[in-house]
């Protein structure tokens, strides 16, 4: 009988790879995959896949993306591609690559890869954390490779601001991997589940995590402390000359008010700290703290009939040490 080569097996979405001859087809070999084009894209967000495959000579399983509609920014690889994993032949790695006009050359190879060890004989999980500002891969939670927007750098840095849909196969036998070795098949991809979630509108407030991400930061330093803390243990200091930290908010509601504020204090009487908001369809709003302990400031701000985003920002305008903490976001 003809092999499934997309099918479900009461628990898992597998994918298969072999040389089965079928009547009428003359393709030595055959492959399975699934995508969601035409069905469900998504333009940031947080991908989470589950899923084991078989090695082989010749073998290449992936879980990867590909913009909706494909000619947004031109032809690949000015399109854009995010290659949350790849893994080839035997290799005791798999692969987290990005493509784009910048770092991908003629031959089709990529400057923006990182190789990650995995479980080679059980499942995984591959997860995928895109921003405004970043893409984010990890293998079982681990941080393994961000590949940063790059400020002037345009669309052929950073084509990651359009819809992209998923695609998973079982592929092999051209390209990268090279040729199939018969004896190796069949290959498989087992899937246990995919998962896809919003990013929220607004977090890290507190740095609780230890780290700025998803703040961005420019100016003299910023860094995440863990003295002088209002709450829990850990809040964010500038220091040095004219600094801020900022966080581009996406997914917001057209005409509606919001409310964000924060706390926060100066090392010196007569130093000053700014909590704002900008970019968001109005005119830019901040408060300012001048306390030398915890002082709450606040601003609300009204999107514009169609502005989905903003920037939140921690502004230090002089020299001097500043501290932060417990920043929020409400929607009133």
């Amino acid at each position: 009988s003809l092999p499934i080569y997309a099918s479900q097996d009461g628990s898992n979405l597998v994918l298969r790879m072999d040389n089965a001859v079928v009547a009428g087809d003359p393709v030595a070999y055959h492959a399975g995959g699934v995508k969601s084009m035409g069905k469900f894209s998504m333009t940031y967000g947080k991908v989470e896949v589950r899923a084991k495959f078989t090695q082989g000579r010749g073998s290449w399983p992936a879980i990867w993306m590909m913009p909706e509609p494909a000619t947004a920014y031109g032809g690949w690889p000015a399109c854009g591609e995010i290659d949350i994993m790849e893994h080839v032949n035997n290799e005791s790695v798999m692969y987290h690559t990005i493509h784009n006009s910048s770092v991908t050359n003629a031959n089709g190879g990529s400057t923006a890869s990182k190789a990650a060890t995995y479980n080679t004989t059980d499942y995984n999980l591959y997860t995928m954390i895109w921003s405004p500002n970043d893409i984010r891969f990890y293998v079982n939670n681990v941080l393994q490779y961000t590949y940063a927007r790059v400020s002037g750098g345009g669309t052929q840095q950073w084509p990651f601001d359009v819809p992209f849909y998923l695609i998973l196969n079982q592929a092999g036998g051209a390209g990268w991997p090279g040729a199939i070795t018969n004896a190796d098949l069949p290959f498989s991809m087992q899937v246990d589940y995919v998962r896809v979630y919003k990013l929220p509108l607004f977090s890290n407030g507190d740095f609780e995590s230890g780290t700025i991400y998803p703040w961005t930061t420019w100016g003299g330093g910023s860094s995440v402390v863990s003295t002088d803390a209002r709450t829990g243990s850990r809040c964010i200091r500038e220091t040095g000359g004219e600094t801020s930290i900022e966080q581009y908010l996406t997914g917001l509601t057209p005409n509606t008010t919001y409310w964000f504020g924060g706390y926060a204090k100066v090392s010196t009487a007569g130093q000053s700290v700014s909590i704002g908001v900008k970019n968001f369809g109005g005119t830019a709003v901040n408060a300012t703290i001048g306390t030398t302990s915890y002082s709450n400031a606040s601003v609300t701000f009204t999107t514009g009939a169609n502005n989905t985003t903003a920037t939140v920002y921690f502004y230090k305008p002089l020299s001097g040490t500043v501290y932060g903490d417990d920043f929020y976001l409400e929607k009133l």
